[in-house]
């Protein structure tokens, strides 16, 4: 799930544009954004308890499955996934999200829990000796060490799921990439070139518009093998799709001309929309491959996303009109997998600090052959 308002800019990494004697924010520190951490420690604390549902939904399709390889995209801080769950089955398991830092804050939030006696507990611990090495890189245990943690463990008092002296291993298997097969990026990392020099936000819109079709055919692949995995997760991803890159795009845009006066909004609307239903669209196509270029012949991939919502402040419930074109999309590429788990596919409300939604959740096959 990504994290509303995160994003802001960042005053020592900024290109300066002559034309105006303005700045902007390169793409690369707009997702690094100052502070992250506390910010995504902060998103834990205040959404974890909002997406139960969508956690049990995760864990239900796999205790159904049982996969051995599974990959969460998108999985930023781990909100949404019943973690602790995959590895105490001993799955093989892929984190992917674009955003620094924000999985292996995830990870470390749980690695310590209570004992049915009130004693601390390490996730990793509990694997034995050779797998624990494997994901914490100062895990030491010897004869002597209490039950539940190794030598290692340092409480944190302000943080009761965390070890101080946790250091992340080699597993899970983290990367740092973009979920739309790498459109987002090139869309975000262009946008700096095609702002230099405009003048007015017609001017602004017409390149960004050209910007998001010319980097159409430019993809990259996650680094995850072809046809690897048993369960790929993505929720609330194709949700986020709506507001980035194009929020990046137009407040950089604004940095450079200034915020559009209520005249200049009206007539720039169409252009507004085609940009953003252009964005939406191919990250969305993209995204699509990659999770059917991963998934297994007899693999699935469990999608969430956000059909209607409903602003914090009230109001009229509001149609995600996007997510209609998503189905569309989703049906050239997968089969719809109703009837593998009844008790999985339908809908969900839950409410977070930015207001509520309705989620859905669909069960999805590889396309069966010709």
């Amino acid at each position: 799930m990504r994290l509303a308002g995160l994003y802001g800019p960042r005053v020592d990494a900024l290109i300066f544009s002559s034309a105006t004697g303005r700045m902007i924010t390169p793409w690369k520190d707009y997702l690094s954004p100052p502070g992250r951490a506390a910010l995504y420690r902060d998103c834990n604390r205040r959404c974890r308890s909002a997406f139960e549902n969508q956690r049990a939904a995760i864990a239900h399709i796999f205790e159904a499955r049982r996969p051995a390889a599974i990959a969460c995209l998108g999985a930023g801080i781990l909100n949404d996934i019943p973690y602790a769950r995959f590895i105490e089955a001993g799955a093989t398991v892929h984190l992917v999200d674009w955003l620094p830092d924000i999985v292996d804050l995830g990870i470390a939030s749980g690695v310590i829990r209570k004992s049915g006696v009130g004693a601390p507990e390490c996730l990793y611990c509990r694997l034995g000796h050779i797998d624990a090495e494997d994901y914490c890189c100062n895990y030491r245990r010897t004869e002597t060490s209490p039950a539940g943690v190794c030598d290692a463990f340092r409480p944190d008092p302000d943080a009761p799921g965390w070890c101080r002296a946790f250091g992340r291993g080699d597993l899970p298997h983290v990367h740092r990439q973009d979920v739309t097969g790498g459109y987002a990026e090139a869309f975000g990392a262009g946008v700096a070139d095609k702002l230099a020099g405009v003048t007015s936000w017609r001017q602004a819109f017409k390149r960004a518009i050209g910007l998001a079709n010319q980097v159409k055919g430019q993809r990259s692949r996650l680094a995850i093998p072809d046809r690897s995995i048993d369960l790929v997760v993505s929720s609330m991803v194709i949700s986020q799709f709506e507001h980035e890159p194009y929020d990046y795009f137009s407040k950089q845009a604004a940095a450079l001309l200034g915020a559009p006066t209520a005249q200049e909004e009206v007539r720039l609307r169409p252009a507004m929309e085609t940009l953003r239903k252009t964005l939406v669209q191919n990250q969305i196509a993209g995204h699509c491959d990659e999770i059917a270029r991963i998934l297994a012949p007899d693999g699935r991939c469990f999608l969430a996303f956000e059909v209607f919502h409903r602003a914090e402040d009230g109001g009229a419930w509001r149609l995600v009109e996007e997510m209609h074109g998503a189905v569309a999309a989703l049906d050239r590429r997968f089969d719809f997998d109703i009837d593998g788990c009844p008790d999985l596919v339908g809908d969900t409300c839950f409410r977070t600090n930015g207001g509520r939604s309705v989620v859905y959740h669909l069960l999805l096959a590889a396309k069966a052959g010709p």
